[in-house]
């Protein structure tokens, strides 16, 4: 493939996931402004909004993977070890743990059904654990892949899992009521 070609389509990768993360960012912000609209989290796993969040966050995800693959140039020998071997650690670790959280706390819990309220294992420590945990696994993806589009994409994430609780929380709250306000009052919201 010729580089213009490559650039072309590295370009196209990081535009089109861009756009699905500002997307969900602009119906996740008209969802906090009014009440009549709820984006985030979705009211059921039947409903639109529940369908156009996951198409959107695979239209992040996918392209950003393969950005990563695309884009990736190995770094010098002298910086081997921090990039590498940090960089993996961090990331299998955090996405590693994330995917252990997620798993305990139910994948369709953790989706938005109302399954009970989790405020045991890693949640008695955060409210948030599977964000906090997946920050790892991106701080781990960006030393690896060490390209300025590819940072640009993984911190759009991290903001996106900074916001998510403001959002999560009045559902939550509305849900489990009493219970949760006690789990949130003695539980921090990250760490």
């Amino acid at each position: 493939m010729s580089r213009l070609s490559e650039s072309s389509l590295e370009w196209a990768l990081f535009s089109v996931s861009l756009g699905s993360i500002i997307l969900i960012f602009a119906l996740a912000v008209v969802s906090a402004f009014r009440s009549e609209f709820q984006f985030f989290p979705p009211p059921s796993k039947q409903s639109w909004q529940h369908r156009t969040f996951l198409l959107l966050f695979r239209l992040f995800l996918y392209p950003l993977i393969a950005l990563t693959v695309i884009a990736f140039e190995p770094v010098p020998r002298t910086d081997f070890a921090l990039r590498y071997g940090f960089g993996g650690l961090l990331f299998v670790c955090g996405f590693g743990m994330a995917f252990w959280i997620t798993l305990n706390m139910g994948w369709r819990n953790a989706f938005g059904e109302k399954r009970g309220l989790v405020t045991d294992g890693c949640f008695r420590f955060s409210r948030n654990p599977i964000y906090v945990a997946t920050w790892v696994g991106l701080a781990g993806w960006g030393l690896i892949a060490n390209q300025l589009p590819v940072t640009i994409l993984l911190l759009a994430w991290s903001i996106l899992y900074v916001l998510a609780p403001f959002f999560e929380e009045p559902w939550l709250e509305a849900q489990y009521g009493a219970a949760y306000r006690d789990y949130k009052a003695r539980t921090r919201r990250f760490v």
